[in-house]
């Protein structure tokens, strides 16, 4: 073949290759342009934004810069900070520690008996794991027992200063019961903050503590195991001078499908709440949190003015961004290989497995759709990555405001994921 020939063949070739990619994008733009005349006139307020990762361009956007409530797609703002700020090699941890010291008392009935006793104090420093259990517990009174004691003389302490005392995150109604989406926000907890472990049941009193359970039960198991205390306590915290008895140590990469795929409410504020600790340490609030996310925001070229955090995993009525700034996100996690390499396996896949299981459920969206949901009263939300047919990788935001059926914003939602995959 002659190289004139050859040459021109390999133009025809990235003519058509050029034009395919301009027929797909001329295609999907028609589809949403058509769909944005029917949001113009809806009852409710939606914002878009699309951009198309692998051509580094923006695909389409519709009310990308108004200021909307994300629900739980706030929860992305929260773990692509935390992989950024902190790294997947970030533990949180539960320790047990004593001070004082263990004294040897022998005493004579019909024969020499020695008994050991811990004269001093267990602390139980909280550093908010979600995953803590009633079994976890049961391993912390192994340890205990296995520091040879016959009793405590002292108290068993609860140490939550890891985080300010407040149980519900900023903005959340006060007068909701617990349960699995409205969650104890406290640093040391087991079971999820339940009565028991074999009950799925939340306590409904008003002044119940989570941190107050734990050492309650911890005390009564050690007293189940012969090893009686003198008390128990919470707020005290953990003296310098005190010995490490046991550490429960749970990596934040742990946390991520059950925050990702499940929107678990709990996960994501103890995730919020190590970015809290992070900026300023012991009693750290919501607003020491926030300033670590806007501090990758800003990295992310997001306009922070537009954006309010509140809480990590947006139940709160005080949480505020636009399409744009999930989308600038998802863009700086797909920049940042250590932070995209974690984030995507996580997320929800249409038809396939968590809060999407049910939706998109066929072709072309199906398998090709990883995003985060978002639903509280009024508000839907998706925002993540997909597919096109053309092999391009998009990342998307999409947010409904006003909407009285949560279904509705649903099919918004997977009739513009079902365009971007045709």
């Amino acid at each position: 073949m002659k190289k004139s020939a050859f040459y021109i063949m390999l133009l025809a070739l990235c003519l058509t290759g050029n034009v395919q990619a301009q027929s797909w994008q001329q295609s999907v733009v028609a589809a949403l342009d058509k769909l944005s005349q029917e949001l113009d006139t809806a009852h409710y307020d939606t914002g878009i934004q699309i951009y198309d990762l692998t051509a580094n361009s923006l695909l389409w956007r519709y009310n990308d810069h108004k200021v909307m409530r994300p629900a739980s797609c706030q929860k992305l703002l929260t773990t692509i900070t935390a992989l950024d700020v902190l790294g997947e090699e970030y533990d949180i941890q539960t320790t047990a520690s004593c001070t004082g010291n263990i004294v040897s008392l022998s005493y004579t009935t019909d024969t020499i008996r020695t008994i050991k006793y811990l004269k001093g104090d267990i602390y139980i420093r909280g550093g908010f794991d979600p995953t803590y259990t009633f079994d976890d517990l049961m391993l912390l009174v192994g340890a205990i027992r296995g520091m040879g004691i016959d009793s405590i003389a002292g108290f068993i302490y609860a140490d939550t200063s890891f985080k300010d005392l407040p149980l519900l995150g900023n903005g959340w109604c006060w007068d909701d019961k617990p349960s699995v989406y409205h969650p104890y926000i406290s640093p040391l907890l087991f079971d999820r903050g339940r009565l028991t472990p074999e009950s799925n049941k939340y306590p409904t009193d008003i002044d119940f503590n989570p941190a107050l359970h734990f050492v309650q039960t911890l005390a009564t198991q050690l007293a189940k195991e012969g090893i009686n205390c003198h008390g128990y306590a919470i707020n005290a915290d953990t003296p310098l001078n005190s010995v490490t008895v046991y550490v429960k140590k749970t990596n934040i990469l742990e946390l991520l499908p059950r925050i990702m795929k499940n929107s678990d409410n709990l996960y994501a504020e103890a995730l919020f709440a190590q970015l809290s600790h992070s900026e300023a340490g012991n009693g750290a609030t919501y607003k020491d949190g926030a300033k670590v996310v806007n501090s990758v925001l800003k990295k992310a070229g997001v306009n922070t003015w537009k954006v309010k955090v509140h809480d990590g995993c947006g139940l709160s009525p005080y949480d505020f961004l636009t399409p744009a700034t999930l989308v600038n996100m998802l863009r700086y996690a797909y920049n940042n290989k250590r932070i995209y390499d974690n984030l995507m396996p996580a997320l929800p896949i249409a038809g396939q497995d968590g809060t999407l299981e049910k939706r998109m459920i066929r072709k072309p969206a199906l398998g090709h759709v990883f995003a985060k949901t978002g639903t509280v009263t009024g508000v839907s939300s998706l925002a993540g990555f997909a597919t096109a047919s053309n092999g391009h990788l998009l990342a998307f935001a999409i947010i409904n405001n006003g909407v009285l059926k949560t279904n509705i914003g649903h099919k918004i939602q997977d009739r513009i994921c079902t365009e971007l995959t045709k």
